[in-house]
Parts: structure tokens; sequence; C-alpha cells
């Protein structure tokens, strides 16, 4: 998983956006320091979910979070 979270990581800044990944910690704690540093959203990677091409994008503010096509992440986050 993290060579493509590397790779969408590079995507994500190239577009524009600026994106930081998350090394350490369960996902509680990796979104509980998203919201700390005021991310608007994150994006989670999973096995399975690459396998279909997709990652969950999540919402910070109101806690949505939907499996977006790995190609229209830069799109939505705009």
């Amino acid at each position: 998983v993290e060579g493509p979270a590397l790779d969408l990581l590079q995507a994500l800044r190239r577009a524009g956006i600026r994106a930081e990944m998350a090394y350490r910690g369960n996902l509680k704690r990796r979104l509980e320091r998203a919201n700390r540093i005021g991310a608007r959203a994150a994006v989670i990677l999973g096995e399975d979910d690459l396998a279909r091409g997709v990652a969950q994008l999540k919402d910070l503010a109101t806690g949505t979070q939907d499996a977006v096509p790995l190609a229209e992440i830069a799109a939505r986050l705009r």
C-alpha cells in the first residue's frame, strides 16, 4: 500500500494540493492528527480499495466518506 500511497501523494502535490502522509499510529490516531493540523479531508487507502482502483475520501468536517476512483481524487479535493 505504501508505494501507491506515495504515487498518489506526489500526484496531489503536482496538482497543487497540499498533502502529507501519516506513517504512524492506527487509523483513529492518524485521523485525529489530520483534524489537529486542520486538514479538510483524508484519503484512506486499503488493499481491497486499491485492487478496485479506488480510495476512501473522508470529509473531516462532515464525517462523510465515499469511495472515489484514484484518478479523480485530485479533482474532488479542489
